[in-house]
């Protein structure tokens, strides 16, 4: 199903690399819970107090969770608007960051450029890099697919582990293709100087969304059911 419009804002803004053009991500296939709606006061004010405090604690386990990652301010602005609905599950946590790590990789892919006739081996590394970046995008959301059924497995502890266990061997594997792809572009006619630079810098992008995913799933290995 696709990801909700709110969702593709907020990561369209995160995968954006500096000083380059923006692109509009496809959805990933599995989708977050649309941020919560602010709840309507009571005469009191308890009701907005109490929802503020919630709010609070929901961006306080983001903030804290991004914290055990490389990349904590990328984390904590990729998945902080979502913190209402993640709430303090690292299950959905998890769930949410690949699904930044495949938006990443989808604006990745849709910024290299076809290859032209004539092109020689510029083409070739084109090819290849956009070959790696699809290998990488269908790791990802095999790995998104496993989370996205962690809350609801009926299959007690061995169910969950092999969940969590599949997830980080696909979001390994695609940061193994995110090298490749890194690694085709190196030579000087692989593509014109400035195609090279913002293929590099969203390549970078996507590896750090894939490593703050790899650093969320493996805390569910001692959190599986939280």
């Amino acid at each position: 199903m696709p990801i909700v419009l709110a969702f593709l804002l907020v990561v369209a803004a995160a995968c954006q690399p500096a000083a380059s053009a923006s692109s509009s991500a496809p959805a990933s296939s599995l989708a977050l819970p649309a941020p919560a709606p602010a709840p309507v006061p009571d005469a009191s004010g308890h009701g907005s107090r109490r929802a503020a405090q919630a709010e609070a604690e929901a961006a306080e386990f983001v903030r804290a969770s991004c914290g055990r990652t490389l990349y904590p301010r990328l984390c904590y602005a990729g998945l902080a608007p979502y913190a209402a609905s993640v709430r303090s599950s690292h299950a959905r946590l998890a769930l949410a960051s690949a699904n930044l790590t495949l938006a990443a990789l989808d604006a990745l892919a849709a910024r290299i450029p076809s290859p032209s006739p004539g092109s020689g081996s510029g083409s070739g590394a084109l090819s290849d890099c956009a070959d790696a970046v699809a290998s990488a995008e269908d790791q990802a959301a095999r790995a998104a697919e496993r989370l996205g059924g962690v809350e609801q497995a009926v299959g007690g502890r061995p169910e969950l582990l092999w969940r969590v266990d599949d997830a980080l061997t696909w979001l390994s594997a695609a940061m193994t293709y995110e090298d490749s792809c890194a690694d085709s572009l190196g030579p000087r006619k692989s593509a014109p100087a400035p195609v090279r630079a913002e293929l590099r810098a969203r390549v970078r992008r996507a590896k750090q969304f894939t490593s703050i995913s790899l650093a969320l799933v493996n805390i569910l290995v001692s959190n599986p059911r939280s």
